[in-house]
């Protein structure tokens, strides 16, 4: 019972700094809960509201800030929030824990988990680097952490706990720490440090920022769910084209992230959220899926099996509607 009122406090809270909806007259609102502030990783789920495509599908849509630790995972099985964007890895864990959750698209096609490293560091790979000896600075539960010391092993490098400030890591040329490819980067070269990033795709690539519902809700509105799917799809490809049109809305909403940061980390992220051009928008593959389940089975996450194809859905948009050109 407690965890169902933390995860409603945890929505009034969100809510109360929430943004505008996307409304068309008469219809049941969709609430979806960010697990971020507003950055140009939901840049389409922001285009697509700022020209019209949710209202012009039918749609009301809600979009509900996030920050860090929101539970987006429990908001969205306890029903608080009707999408939730949350990692792969999080929905099977929380699947783990009977909680119905189902995938239905995924915002990065390929992971942006990565380390991150000043280019003086002599690694040349992220092995060398976890094995080097330096600092390394990361959330100790996080899925990716444990795979690498079950791979590598934790015995040369000096780990500290990962808190968001990057103090630690500008003072050490020798440091490195766990990032998100078009965050910590970002906030590093425009301070004009020079950096490398060793990307966690070799060896975990897990999905991330997938959009998810429950069960129930995937049976009671998968027709609305499409159409979210359809306007969805749509804004990322105008928001992949053009982000500087888009980022000065978004900018407004997060003023701790300047325009010029969210310009250059619009460009980091394509070819993550793309990599296939436009028609891998979105699409997750069941291979994929399983890879990261047997990974948190490796590093005993999960202790059993879970039926993969109950964990996602690729939720195809309808016949298209006509959608409103760009403002």
């Amino acid at each position: 019972m407690m965890h169902r009122l933390l995860a409603i406090l945890a929505l009034l809270l969100c809510t109360a700094c929430g943004d505008t909806p996307s409304s068309a007259p008469g219809s049941k609102p969709l609430r979806v809960q960010l697990d971020w502030v507003p950055e140009p990783e939901f840049g389409g789920l922001y285009a697509a509201q700022q020209d019209g495509l949710f209202a012009a599908a039918g749609l009301t849509v809600e979009i509900i800030k996030g920050g860090a630790g929101t539970p987006t995972p429990q908001l969205t099985a306890d029903g608080v929030c009707d999408i939730g964007l949350m990692s792969a890895d999080q929905l099977l864990q929380l699947r783990a824990r009977d909680g119905a959750l189902v995938g239905f698209y995924a915002t990065f096609i390929e992971t942006p988990y990565a380390l991150m490293a000043h280019e003086a560091n002599p690694a040349q790979s992220l092995e060398q680097l976890w094995t080097g000896g330096g600092t390394i600075a990361v959330e100790p539960g996080l899925p990716y952490v444990r795979l690498l010391q079950a791979k590598y092993g934790q015995d040369k490098a000096k780990f500290v706990t990962y808190n968001g400030s990057l103090s630690l890591f500008e003072s050490d040329p020798m440091a490195a720490t766990q990032c998100f490819a078009t965050a910590e980067p970002v906030t590093m070269k425009l301070k004009g440090v020079a950096c490398k990033s060793f990307s966690l795709r070799e060896i975990y690539n897990p999905y991330v920022a997938v959009y998810a519902t429950t069960e129930s809700t995937l049976a009671s509105r998968e027709a609305d769910l499409r159409a979210f799917v359809g306007a969805l799809k749509e804004g990322w490809s105008r928001y992949l084209a053009e982000p500087a049109k888009y980022n000065p809305a978004i900018a407004a909403m997060n003023p701790s992230m300047s325009l010029e940061a969210m310009n250059t980390a619009a460009e980091l992220e394509r070819p993550l959220i793309a990599p296939g051009g436009n028609a891998s928008l979105g699409r997750m593959e069941v291979a994929r899926w399983q890879a990261v389940l047997d990974a948190l089975i490796e590093t005993k996450q999960l202790s059993k099996p879970q039926d993969i194809n109950a964990a996602f859905r690729n939720l195809e948009p309808a016949a298209s509607a006509t959608l409103p050109a760009g403002r």
